[in-house]
């Protein structure tokens, strides 16, 4: 079998373990075939991305490769590995050790690294590890061209050789330098939209996921005015472990039984928000005082908000979609722009979303899963917007025709679909070298104040259900200030804080915390999930996936509807079906691989009044799904079986995994994956059950069988 590409929407993800607990001879194999990342296949990946640098020159020896991760690898083995693969390769490893996403990537733009790497797994599990790529000057990820030529290069290479090169590049630590920056860019009025004086009566429980903001956290919210309690800021304790935003997706509110005796039993972050809210209860009932919650991820570059309702006693998620509505709106009221702003979101997304922030002003664009696709199209009309400013200021005709060249290439690449990050960034780069050689270095410089003034940028905001919402930001080097986008959860809970508090009514009331659960009227959502899947069963052509089409076709014959099959450009592999009504989007189902877990999804979005409609799709499509996608030959999927197959005949306090074949599977993963996310299994109290859902897979299988 031909592999194009090793990656998933967001760099490279999966189960770590040490090279010498793998049966495999070298790191490439042992991914392909124990589905497992070793740190020799951490030295690999840096050291191949370097590489590509290199002989693209894009960069030079000595170059800088900003590193730095989460706190998941407690041992620094596949940390230290990676650096290893960068030194190797001769460009100079700048580390900054544990530090946000967000932070990482600011650093690079400011010492004008070649890349960045952040060894991270976002907000997957503690036995899970990953690796992020920005590139360069850009600050884009890596495309799916990208991913395939770096995949081809990492296929091609001998570990053995590189296992016994030399450490040519050298090595220095920055830690202390990022971290400072970071501050430093958190605290500059003009990256964020909080007014300290609105955080007056607010107590805010901070999750930190027990990851990368757990040591910083608290030097970045040091205002005075509100009351923090700071949550799950110990990565002993693991990170994402019953802490932080993946737990959250898809929900809206939670009762205050399910984080006593439920499914959110022993969310500390919850627990607090509880406590907290039931002792100020009757002085939230009486006036504007809130008692909040700012939720990240492992690498945090995501946010949820939460806030406590006095009224119906619980708690309330405002996720993504929430959260950019909130954003727009305050947009919309503080800035004007020179044409319409654009508001960009995924496919992931309510399409109530987008008509809200139409019926504001907003035009509306939306990509593919994936906060790169965002970063893309804010990259993308920063740089019109320079080249519009530099149009307007140089008049020489070699500066005309490569203008329209760098126009051409950019427009093919899209046309094409073969989306390549470097190739995008050096096109970019090529305009901005003959201003500064040919006309002016200041040219440069005013050209960057001139998008940073927001009226000139039609790029207003981008976001994703899940907690990345991208909003302008700036970066002061020296005399220059460039606009940067950047995934930053604490800059996107402190702009939702913001936009909450200026556009709420003065008291608290019934009608304000549904204003906050439901900002605008909602349509249908639902994801379902499939865990331990064959990805390649989804591929382009495969037998699964024609019949998988025809079932959904065959579903979707609603009257007075058509359907159309998109092909999404930036994601090809996905399969989407558009339900349209009078030529206007009326629902949108898809089926997707994840990029970053070991799992595919069924996704419905439409109007609410199709929610009967849906649910019935989804009662159709999800069996078809859990039955014929499951890769038989996962140990998580015949644990998987295991355990249901243990309940189906009553109910039990323990589940016995005590089998040789299973001693290097986490049970309490499996069953976190089981019940909450599959919903096969619920648990009360210490009594594990199985679901109706759970029942009906067993019995489609043997059926099956048969």
């Amino acid at each position: 079998m031909t592999i194009e590409r090793i990656q998933g929407t967001d760099g490279i993800r999966g189960i770590v373990r040490l090279a010498e607990d793998c049966s495999g001879s070298d790191p490439i194999s042992v991914f392909l075939h124990e589905a497992v990342l070793t740190e020799e296949f951490f030295e690999l990946y840096t050291y191949a991305y370097c590489q590509e640098l290199l002989e693209a020159d894009f960069a030079s020896a000595n170059d800088l490769a900003v590193i730095g991760w989460d706190p998941r690898d407690i041992s620094g083995s596949f940390n230290h590995s990676a650096i290893r693969g960068i030194r190797k390769a001769g460009l100079t490893a700048v580390v900054v050790d544990i530090l946000p996403t967000p932070a990482i990537s600011l650093y690079q733009l400011h010492v004008g690294a070649a890349c960045a790497f952040v060894l991270t797994a976002s907000h997957n599990p503690a036995d899970q590890n990953g690796i992020k790529i920005f590139i360069g000057h850009s600050n884009l990820k890596l495309f799916p061209e990208d991913d395939k030529r770096l995949t081809q290069r990492c296929l091609s290479l001998n570990f053995e050789n590189l296992r016994s090169a030399p450490l040519i590049g050298e090595l220095r630590n920055d830690h202390a330098a990022a971290r400072k920056l970071f501050i430093e860019f958190m605290a500059d009025p003009q990256n964020h939209w909080l007014n300290e004086d609105s955080l007056a009566g607010a107590k805010i429980i901070v999750d930190a996921a027990n990851g990368a903001f757990s040591p910083l956290i608290e030097d970045l919210l040091n205002y005075e005015s509100a009351d923090y309690i700071f949550t799950n800021c110990d990565p002993a304790q693991g990170i994402n472990v019953r802490s932080g935003v993946a737990d959250l997706e898809g929900v809206s509110s939670i009762s205050a039984d399910e984080i006593e005796n439920g499914l959110f039993s022993g969310y500390e972050t919850l627990e607090k928000m509880l406590a907290s809210g039931r002792e100020q209860k009757e002085t939230l009932l009486n006036n504007s005082d809130q008692v909040l919650g700012f939720v990240f991820d492992g690498d945090g570059d995501r946010c949820f908000l939460l806030s406590y309702d006095p009224f119906q006693d619980c708690v309330l998620v405002v996720g993504g979609d929430a959260q950019a509505f909130f954003q727009a709106k305050l947009l919309q009221q503080n800035y004007s722009w020179n044409q319409g702003p654009l508001f960009v979101n995924t496919v992931e997304s309510d399409l109530e979303a987008g008509r809200a922030v139409q019926q504001i002003g907003f035009e509306t664009m939306q990509c593919a899963v994936g906060d790169k696709w965002i970063l893309w199209q804010a990259c993308f009309y920063d740089w019109q917007a320079k080249l519009e400013y530099y149009l307007n200021k140089i008049a020489a005709s070699q500066f005309r025709i490569l203008q329209e060249q760098v126009r051409t290439r950019l427009e093919q690449m899209v046309q094409s679909t073969k989306f390549d990050a470097l190739s995008a960034t050096t096109t970019f780069m090529s305009l901005e070298k003959w201003v500064s050689h040919n006309i002016w270095d200041e040219l440069v410089n005013s050209a960057y104040d001139h998008v940073c003034q927001q009226q000139n940028n039609i790029f207003a905001i981008g976001s994703e259900e899940s907690g990345h919402v991208i909003t302008l930001a700036k970066m002061n080097s020296g005399h220059l200030t460039r606009p940067v986008f950047i995934g930053n959860g604490l800059k996107c809970a402190l702009n939702s804080l913001a936009a909450i508090q200026a556009l709420r009514s003065a008291k608290n009331t019934p009608e304000f915390f549904e204003w906050l659960k439901c900002p605008f009227p909602s349509g249908f959502q639902k994801s379902l999930p499939v865990y331990y899947v064959d990805k390649s069963l989804l591929d382009e052509g495969s037998v699964l996936r024609t019949e998988l089409e025809e079932l959904l076709l065959a579903n979707l014959n609603w009257p007075g509807m058509e359907v159309e099959i998109v092909k999404c450009q930036e994601e090809p592999e996905m399969l989407l079906l558009n339900v349209l009504e009078n030529g206007l989007p009326a629902a949108a189902v898809f089926v997707r691989n994840s990029g970053t877990e070991d799992k595919l999804a069924l996704y419905l979005r439409g109007r609410k009044e199709l929610e009967v409609r849906l649910e019935s799709l989804a009662e159709k499509i999800y069996p078809f799904l859990l039955l014929s996608f499951k890769n038989k030959n996962s140990p998580m999927a015949q644990a998987e079986q295991l355990v249901l197959l243990r309940l189906k005949d009553g109910a039990k306090q323990v589940i016995d995994l005590s089998f040789k074949q299973f001693a290097k599977i986490s049970l309490t993963r499996l069953l976190h994956e089981m019940s909450s996310r599959q919903q096969l299994i619920k648990q009360e109290g210490d009594t594990w059950s199985i679901t109706e859902t759970g029942r009906i897979f067993l019995n489609v299988q043997k059926t099956h069988v048969i």
